[in-house]
């Protein structure tokens, strides 16, 4: 699969989703030409100062609270939820995939993995007072 290919499925997949937390925000694709995957690469492509605070998760543990369907989902949760793990699954397929959490309370979320020597990913906010 291409950058573009890639690129243009996250956007297709993420198109209206919200992600939810204290508060809730969209899913924005990204493409970073000839980047390597490193917290210092982050920090910049975010616009963040090298003391900014990061934490790495794992994809599943990222997505675990929005893919697990509850006895109480109606069917417009059920679907969300199954939109989510597509979204999981299509960037699963990118290589070592990683999640980057900057910051505290307002939360800028990098998931990010890597396709031949470009990084390709989605950017969202959480909100955790």
């Amino acid at each position: 699969m291409t950058v573009k290919e890639i690129t243009d499925r996250l956007t297709k997949l993420s198109e209206g989703l919200l992600f939810p937390s204290e508060s809730e925000y969209p899913l924005e694709p990204f493409t970073w030409k000839s980047a390597t995957l490193n917290r210092k690469t982050i920090l910049i492509q975010a616009g963040k100062p090298a003391k900014t605070p990061i934490e790495v998760i794992a994809l599943e543990d990222f997505f675990a609270t929005v893919v697990t369907a509850q006895d109480w989902f109606e069917d417009e949760d059920r679907e969300i939820a199954q939109r989510f793990r597509d979204l999981q699954t299509a960037i699963a397929t990118l290589e070592n995939v990683q999640v980057f959490r900057l910051g505290k309370v307002e939360i800028d979320v990098y998931i990010v993995g890597a396709i031949a020597n470009d990084l390709v990913g989605l950017k969202t906010t959480v909100v955790e007072t």
